[in-house]
């Protein structure tokens, strides 16, 4: 939403906005001259023309209500990115259970590189580069050219539909957000409209729930290159390879691919060392499925010797469909529980972070305090503390 509201301000929109809370996010719009109220309340909207919403506000939201009562247009945000994206000759949209924030600031790079000005909208913080130059202050948008348009392509409540990509990236399809899919099967079929869009789909080869998956016109794999990378973890190799084949596409040479790639900085909370204390890494990491958590593991694995994940559910029903996969990957490391970070629902009995901590035998931590004093005094124990999670564990760090 925020990099959204970015673009649409710097198109000429006059933009106002609301939040639950202060955030980073927030604070960018500010330098931007973007009006931000919070939290939400009916009064903030009252000079609006129309409302725009993500697929997390309630229908119980107080804006929300405002707009309906006096009859103010609301629009869903994946709405207004489809017609922002109507703008561009070229449309890339990156899709996919884990990687694609990480996957399109990659594509990003390689575009930047290949002097072709993208405008980008995506869900992480990543680093501008300009004449051959990353920038200090990370960005979640980028405004470039009117030619090329990419954006993260987000598929909870099939929001990635209303899109219309000339070319689609389809990084992995794994079970989640079963809070509104009925099981793999449906989320399999989702994907497969998403990609039928696209003239061209580029796609996982060693990912079986994507292999049933093609474009309008053509279908590829990820590029077969060696790539060297100065970010940890093997499966941003799959990411950068996902990224060097719409390169190819785009008939980028493979020597600026490689460079763009290995220049490749990483974005906001994916393995991102925010800290030291006591010699020990504190870790930033957006691992909220139990799949990904798997891969941050094993990231850590091969970069330290003793290394706790301290892990922030994200939402209850994700929690519950996904339990024991939960037990399964925490059980299996050392590992502490912060409370849950809710989002848009209500506790569910048994899927908590508690129930969670409880299940695997592990430290249950309920409260920010309590946080900040069990890093504190226990950093000196460890090589690296990772927190993992896509809520809100980071605002609590002093």
């Amino acid at each position: 939403m925020s990099s959204l509201a970015a673009i649409l301000h710097y198109r000429g929109a006059k933009i106002s906005g609301s939040d639950i809370t202060e955030s980073d996010q927030t604070r960018m719009l500010e330098k931007l001259g973007i009006k931000v109220y919070i939290p939400h309340n009916r009064r903030n909207i009252k000079s609006a023309d129309f409302i725009i919403i993500n697929s997390a506000i309630s229908k119980r939201n107080p804006e929300f209500l405002e707009a309906k009562k006096r009859g103010i247009r609301i629009l869903q945000r994946e709405q207004v990115l489809a017609l922002i994206e109507k703008n561009f000759a070229t449309r890339i949209a990156v899709a996919g259970t884990h990687g694609k924030s990480t996957t399109t600031a990659m594509i990003y790079a390689i575009l930047a590189e290949a002097g072709l000005e993208p405008t980008v909208h995506n869900g992480a913080v990543m680093y501008k580069k300009t004449n051959g130059t990353h920038d200090k202050e990370p960005t979640n948008f980028i405004l470039g050219s009117d030619k090329y348009f990419l954006t993260e392509a987000c598929e909870f409540k099939r929001n990635f539909l209303a899109l219309n990509p000339t070319i689609a990236v389809v990084t992995n399809v794994d079970a989640d957000h079963l809070d509104c899919y009925k099981d793999i099967d449906d989320i399999k079929e989702t994907f497969g409209k998403f990609a039928a869009k696209a003239s061209v789909l580029v796609k996982n080869p060693n990912c079986k729930n994507s292999s049933g998956l093609s474009g309008r016109e053509k279908t590829l794999n990820f590029a077969d290159i060696d790539i060297k990378l100065q970010i940890p973890g093997a499966h941003n190799i799959e990411n950068a390879k996902a990224a060097a084949a719409v390169g190819q596409v785009l008939g980028i040479s493979e020597a600026v691919i490689n460079k763009a790639l290995f220049e490749f900085k990483g974005i906001g909370r994916r393995f991102e060392k925010i800290k030291v204390i006591e010699n020990c890494d504190i870790i930033a990491d957006y691992a909220h499925h139990p799949t990904e958590i798997k891969t941050t593991i094993q990231t850590a694995d091969s970069l330290y010797k003793r290394f706790l994940v301290l892990f922030q559910p994200h939402t209850y029903t994700r929690t519950l469909a996904l339990f024991d996969s939960f037990v399964e990957v925490l059980g299996g490391c050392n590992s502490v529980l912060f409370k849950t970070y809710a989002a848009r629902e209500k506790p569910i009995s048994g899927g908590t972070a508690r129930d969670l901590a409880s299940a695997i035998g592990c430290k249950y931590l309920p409260t920010g305090r309590a946080l900040q004093k069990f890093i504190n005094g226990s950093a000196q124990n460890y090589d690296a503390i990772i927190l993992t999670g896509a809520g809100d564990m980071l605002k609590y760090l002093s």
